[in-house]
């Protein structure tokens, strides 16, 4: 892509579309003059270390400087700079994230749909980080008390939860790894992942789990995933019969006649293990990560990381998401 065009289109973003107030729904002007921001340049180099005055101040960087990438880290004690860079200052705090991304799927995305590369997505694949999104916010709410979450689309194929109850603001790493800890119903990673012993769960939310993830299951099945998993052509036909017939509602009766017909092929922990949320550990409990900044542009999409409205998440495509560098590949 044509450097040129290319920083003329992401000037042109931060100095017409993007808002700086809209910070304000995710992060705490308060500090705002001690938190460190980091930026990848237009040549590809990485720099950290850096604090701005206002927000005015950010955005005047931005349109001036034209990174493809815009990072906001932790406050600190003092404004970080290159003479006084982050391991010298006093941690403060960061919100609580969550990171999701499809790509952490991918050793199962093949029972959901049709994608066959890492870099695809698709409307149905996307369900399995809206299973994750359902899961994570009501069990914040429920089980911790946690009432301020933003979700945020990241600008490529995943979402960032933010925390911004401030009793959250200044976990330290052990109470952020706790938290991971409650929400993990698989231990491991890609096909060697498996589903936790339920007697390692809390009821409550071992219940929900299994509730949120069958039934978002159910509303994405098809013929073909029924008979992979070793239910018979019959069971399979009535199954996707019956949710035609309720229009894709999950009523009690049709979740628990399909669990039943699982735990007859021994395939209820397989739906789990596929389903269940795959959470970025490394990025929640790293306090001095710096995180794509909300309402910034993905350098390599041209997307723009917005926040999520929660009512419409199901119908949420990363796809179909615009891109600023649209009009320069088409001029290609």
């Amino acid at each position: 892509m044509n450097m040129s065009k290319r920083r003329i289109a992401i000037r042109d973003y931060y100095a017409t579309e993007f808002d700086v107030d809209t910070l304000t729904q995710v992060i705490d002007f308060s500090s705002f003059s001690t938190r460190e921001f980091g930026f990848v340049s237009l040549n590809g180099k990485f720099f950290r270390n850096i604090a701005f005055e206002t927000p005015d101040d950010l955005q005047d960087f931005l349109i001036d400087r034209c990174p493809t990438d815009a990072y906001i880290g932790a406050v600190y004690d003092n404004p970080p700079s290159r003479k006084r860079p982050i391991h010298t200052l006093e941690w403060i705090g960061h919100e609580l994230v969550f990171d999701i991304d499809i790509n952490d799927y991918d050793a199962v995305r093949k029972y959901v749909c049709d994608c066959t590369g890492a870099g695809q997505v698709c409307l149905r694949c996307w369900q399995l980080i809206n299973v994750s999104i359902s899961l994570i916010d009501e069990t914040l709410r429920r089980d911790f008390g946690m009432n301020d979450i933003i979700w945020l689309f990241s600008g490529r194929r995943g979402v960032h939860g933010w925390v911004r109850d401030s009793n959250t603001f200044d976990l330290d790493r052990d109470q952020r790894q706790s938290i991971i800890d409650y929400l993990s119903i698989i231990k491991g990673e890609d096909e060697t992942a498996r589903v936790q012993e339920r007697k390692q769960l809390k009821y409550e939310f071992r219940k929900r789990t299994e509730s949120t993830i069958f039934r978002y299951y159910l509303k994405n099945i098809r013929r073909k995933d029924l008979v992979e998993l070793g239910l018979s052509g019959n069971v399979a036909t009535n199954t996707i019969r019956q949710l035609k017939h309720q229009d894709g509602y999950v009523d009690d009766n049709l979740a628990r006649s399909f669990n039943l017909s699982l735990a007859r092929v021994n395939k209820y922990d397989e739906i789990l293990r596929r389903w269940a949320p795959r959470i970025d550990h490394k990025v929640t409990i790293d306090l001095r990560r710096l995180l794509r900044m909300p309402t910034s542009i993905h350098g390599k999409t041209g997307k723009v990381a917005r926040i999520l409205d929660f009512e419409d998440f199901f119908d949420f495509n990363p796809e179909d998401e615009p891109s600023i560098f649209s009009d320069i590949e088409e001029q290609r």
